[in-house]
């Protein structure tokens, strides 16, 4: 499988190689930060370290509840904090076994975290689930699922779905982590390396697929409801034929919304999978939801604005081209994303300009933003956890 950094990185050294045989036009073109005059203040209430991905691509982005932040690094520290004030409340090391030498193993945590049932869930590269409690984080009980685990847990009908990077989506029982049900798709044998977490609705869980895929199975028995394609291989190459779809679906009402990498923005029929609406947009990011508006962070590092009815475009924001951008958050009225160098921007939803602007890491950001109520939370490469408020 591809990993995403060594993706970009591999594609720019080669516009570069072509740009000395050629001309400059042909390199990549990374724009610079946006000069702008900020219309919000933007304050770093509370930040604490707790270890880096070591340039590892990972969406081990942090999770809230229960009025505790919890977040974790690659090797396995775990941490909750007090949401409000950032005092840490507990902290655990988590091993990727349990031999002699577990405590110099990374534990290669990777998959993000879900929160649910009084519990905790984060995946590993390893294939171990873990299950925490979140009031003590004291470990449950961990299971080996037969394959890495890319993206975050969800918690659903007392069980925890988990999908693989070998092509499986699983359900455990949430006490005792016994399998309940297993789907098998396939994976093609070149992919981004990444995949989709589960959304759970009307008692199905729907998750996207390698392939341009989206897929629903109901939580009970994990029997497949449908298999939709929203995009087609029809490039001039492998990498172009790549058309994962890692992001995760977003649901509103009786519609499905999903995204593939070089392929389509596409709004489903929940039921069915019948495809409502495709557009041309490509993006492994994650989509947001605001009133009648879809918010895509590209592939290109554009930000759109998009009518959830029809797949019209409202507008576009380019001026963060190859920034690298992470997904949208909304905080506060605005759209929030973060680039490779740290800086984190804030859009207007109604016409995309720029109101805000600050730099926190400059060692940039993998994960989403998230949003709890007025809090945005933040977590860095380098494993600087951040609770930001916007004015």
């Amino acid at each position: 499988m591809v990993q995403w950094s060594k993706l970009v990185i591999a594609s720019a050294l080669l516009s570069g190689a072509l740009a000395g045989c050629s001309s400059n036009d042909d390199a990549i073109k990374i724009a610079p930060v946006p000069l702008i005059q900020s219309q919000v203040e933007i304050t770093v209430n509370w930040d604490s370290s707790i270890g880096g991905s070591d340039e590892y691509f990972t969406r081990l982005k942090p999770t809230v509840g229960y009025d505790k932040v919890f977040a974790a690094d690659r090797d396995g520290n775990m941490e909750a904090f007090d949401a409000k004030s950032g005092k840490q409340l507990w902290q655990i090391e988590l091993n990727a076994s349990d031999t002699f030498f577990a405590s110099k193993e990374s534990a290669q945590l990777s998959g993000g975290l879900a929160h649910g049932y009084n519990k905790v869930a984060v995946g590993a590269e390893s294939g171990i689930l873990y299950v925490l409690a979140q009031e003590t984080g004291e470990l449950l009980w961990q299971k080996q699922v037969g394959g890495e685990i890319l993206a975050a847990p969800l918690f659903a009908n007392n069980m925890i779905v988990v999908s693989t990077g070998n092509g499986k989506v699983l359900a455990f029982d949430i006490d005792n982590g016994e399998q309940q049900w297993s789907y098998q798709h396939d994976v093609p044998a070149l992919t981004l390396r990444g995949t989709s977490s589960a959304v759970e609705n009307q008692g199905a869980v729907f998750f996207g697929l390698p392939r341009g895929k989206v897929a629903g199975v109901l939580i009970d028995g994990g029997r497949a409801i449908w298999e939709q394609s929203i995009v087609t291989s029809a490039g001039a190459n492998e990498l172009a034929n790549i058309i994962d779809v890692d992001a995760t679906p977003v649901i509103l009402g009786s519609t499905l919304y999903a995204i593939a990498y070089n392929g389509n923005l596409a709004a489903l029929e929940l039921r069915s999978g019948k495809v409502l609406w495709k557009r041309a947009y490509s993006s492994l990011q994650s989509l947001v939801i605001d009133g009648f508006n879809l918010y895509v962070t590209s592939s290109e590092g554009h930000v759109y604005a998009i009518d959830r009815r029809s797949g019209l475009e409202k507008w576009a924001q380019l001026g963060l081209e190859n920034r690298q951008l992470t997904a949208p958050a909304l905080i506060d009225g605005h759209i929030a994303v973060i680039d490779f160098e740290g800086y984190l921007h804030l859009l207007s939803r109604d016409d995309g300009s720029f109101v805000g602007q600050k730099q926190l890491d400059s060692d940039g950001y993998f994960a989403q933003p998230l949003v709890d109520d007025t809090t945005l939370y933040l977590l860095s490469k380098d494993g600087l956890l951040s609770a930001v408020s916007v004015k």
